[in-house]
């Protein structure tokens, strides 16, 4: 049978002057010369350029002396030269993510047999790396932040994607990612605030109203500045208007003081944007998001979507279709295009979210990957497949939901336990390990009646410190901010409540951890490294945040009744889980160490220190004016007790060590 051999000998011959052929040519390049040892044949890999393919479309042709890519336009060749690497040199797109190594060969001979590119389901497919703090802190250098940016972009066109949000609000290397995503062949749109993507009004205008009302000329010339920048290329452009922040713009305006007029202006202000930007782009492409307020606005017809503008549904954060919770609120009015509702639809859908609540942020989307297949199916089978701008927060900890979603907006659907299996075969060492990442979510906290009312790794973190400060500060009655999740009670309530909320995840998820320990212990490195620092974590964050929730939930209870000690130990028993939590998080290793350091938006080191300042409080409280009570009571000799010469004959303990010596001595009281 006919063979193509790729070895160190093979050419590479295409028009590298277009930028985004030149970039794949570079990454198929490096990618050789790290999966390929020795000389071969002298052949060569071919790309031409043929507009009847139709955009993003190719066919590779393989014969013994090359194979020729034969390409609808630029980012057709990015994917045809990309599908060589993947199946010839077997890259796959999330190794460099998963700190996989590129496997080594010789030469690859393959069979002259031909492929040519899927048809995808989705027409744009895209990701939004929002609120990407984790990238702030791992890499400062700015060459090495250059890379994983650049690493992200490659990684989403081997997941077939077209379409980025370089980050949220950039204004320090905005342009620097835009440009860089261009010209590697990617369509850029916009973040929901940032209209056009052009600069926020309040960073360029600070001392002004951001009132359209009051500056119109301000804001149009802000929305013609970004039309004339990226005027001609590969732009959705996202239309709307939204305040200074992610929040409805009547909330800086007070003129617009009902909901028609609210409507009517939006609808306005979106059709002079239009025209702003096809003056200088005729054939421009536009969305809207219908997110938040807008949602509501549109579903009661007091907002005019444009014709031909791409609605744009958003999913609560918890991968279901309706709105989103907004503090109190949750009405979870139905966010799915509308079967009857004519013109394109696409979705705005969150594998990463960040509400301060409930939202996963450092671990895995905790919703059943079959829940989240059949919405998918769902919003499909409504026509919603013209968008699809995925939410992947700081990317990390979230790729296997992100390799879910390759295979829906490719296939226009998936087996979750297939691509679950395939995944831990490739990247933990074995297929079977698959059962990890699909029982994940089966140890999930369930704090409401809906199946998405799952708890992310938020849960324990901004209801226990908000229940902390609420304690310090003397006050009895509810927390505000706890009621969607803990009831408008007393405080104590509150927080027995939030613990028994969370008590059946603590047995869930150690099991979980022991299932990744013992996957670990089968697996040879680096494999076992692996699952270390990505299942085992995550299921340590969870396990570590159940039994704080908990703990912390009996020391309030205690504190409020006065018992301060038991508080103080209950209290040291929230810390100690969250420090393993902390510990294990400050444990990743390799390509990935210190990508948890800036963890700024769950805040575990955080938790750890408003816990070490609780515990503190009630020793001061509690342990007398000399702080010696408890350790007089519990550690010193009774004839010390009885012979006092002294007040003291050492230093107190610290809180650490008072605690350790504590354990086991005074055994923990339950308040309920």
């Amino acid at each position: 049978m006919a063979e193509f051999v790729l070895s160190l000998s093979t050419r590479i011959q295409a028009d590298e002057s277009i930028p985004a052929i030149g970039n794949a040519v570079k990454i198929l390049r490096r990618d050789m010369r790290q999966g390929l040892k020795a000389e071969g044949p002298e052949n060569v890999i071919r790309v031409a350029l043929d507009e009847s393919l139709g955009a993003e479309h190719y066919t590779a042709q393989v014969r013994e002396n090359g194979i020729t890519l034969t390409c609808g336009d630029d980012l057709g060749a990015v994917y045809a030269l990309l599908s060589v690497s993947e199946r010839l040199l077997e890259v796959g797109p999330f190794d460099w993510w998963m700190g996989f190594a590129p496997r080594q060969f010789d030469t690859v001979a393959v069979s002259c047999q031909d492929w040519q590119s899927p048809r995808p389901a989705v027409r744009w497919r895209g990701w939004f790396a929002n609120d990407e703090v984790l990238f702030t802190g791992w890499h400062l250098e700015e060459a090495q932040r250059a890379e994983v940016w650049r690493r992200l972009f490659e990684c989403l066109l081997r997941c077939g994607g077209n379409m980025i949000i370089p980050g949220t609000d950039r204004a320090y290397d905005g342009d620097m990612l835009y440009d860089m995503a261009l010209d590697m062949g990617l369509w850029i749109t916009h973040h929901h605030t940032e209209i056009l993507g052009a600069r926020m009004f309040s960073r360029v205008y600070p001392d002004l109203q951001p009132s359209y009302t009051l500056h119109k000329d301000k804001f149009e010339g802000l929305w013609r500045e970004a039309a004339r920048r990226r005027a001609g290329r590969r732009v959705v452009w996202t239309i709307g208007f939204r305040g200074q922040g992610d929040r409805a713009f009547w909330a800086d305006d007070a003129a617009y003081d009902t909901d028609q007029k609210r409507g009517a202006f939006i609808s306005r202000v979106m059709r002079r944007q239009m025209e702003i930007v096809r003056e200088y782009d005729p054939r421009a492409v536009f969305a809207t998001n219908l997110y938040g307020e807008m949602m509501a606005l549109y579903r009661r017809g007091d907002l005019a979507v444009p014709e031909g503008v791409i609605k744009v549904w958003g999913d609560n954060g918890y991968g279901k279709m309706v709105s989103r919770r907004q503090n109190n609120h949750n009405p979870r009015s139905d966010a799915m295009p509308g079967a009857d509702d004519p013109g394109p639809h696409g979705i705005y859908y969150h594998v990463s979210f960040y509400d301060l609540q409930a939202a996963n942020h450092i671990t895995m989307l905790q919703t059943p990957p079959g829940l989240i297949l059949e919405e998918l199916k769902t919003v499909l089978a409504r026509g919603g497949s013209e968008y699809w701008n995925i939410n992947v927060g700081s990317v990390k900890p979230h790729l296997f939901m992100m390799a879910l979603l390759r295979h829906l907006w490719t296939a226009g659907d998936c087996d979750p336990e297939t691509a679950a299996r395939d995944f831990a075969a490739r990247y933990y060492g074995g297929a079977e390990h698959g059962a990890l990442l699909t029982r994940y979510a089966e140890c999930a906290v369930s704090y409401g009646p809906n199946p998405d009312d799952r708890a992310g790794d938020q849960y324990y973190h901004f209801p226990l410190r908000a229940l902390a400060r609420a304690m310090l500060r003397g006050e009895r009655g509810p927390v505000e901010s706890l009621l969607w999740a803990a009831g408008d009670e007393p405080l104590a309530d509150q927080a027995r409540r939030l613990a028994e909320t969370v008590q059946p995840g603590i047995a869930a998820w150690k099991h979980y951890v022991h299932a990744c320990r013992a996957a670990a212990l089968d697996a040879e490195e680096p494999d076992a490294q692996r699952i270390r620092d990505t299942l085992e974590l995550q299921g340590l964050i969870h396990y570590a945040g159940c039994e704080g929730l908990y703990s912390f939930g009996q020391a309030c209870v205690h504190a409020l009744a006065g018992n301060d000690l038991q508080a103080y130990l209950w209290t040291d028993r929230a810390l100690q889980a969250h420090r393993w939590a902390l510990e294990a998080m400050e444990g990743v290793s390799g390509r990935f160490a210190g990508i948890y350091q800036n963890d700024c938006f769950v805040g575990v080191a955080l938790t750890c220190r408003v816990l070490e300042g609780v515990r503190s409080w009630l020793r001061i409280r509690g342990d007398g004016e000399l702080q010696y009570d408890w350790e007089k009571r519990y550690l010193i000799p009774p004839e010390e007790t009885r012979v006092m010469l002294q007040t003291h004959r050492t230093a107190q303990l610290s809180d650490d060590a008072l605690c350790l010596r504590l354990r086991g001595l005074v055994l923990l009281e339950k308040a309920f």
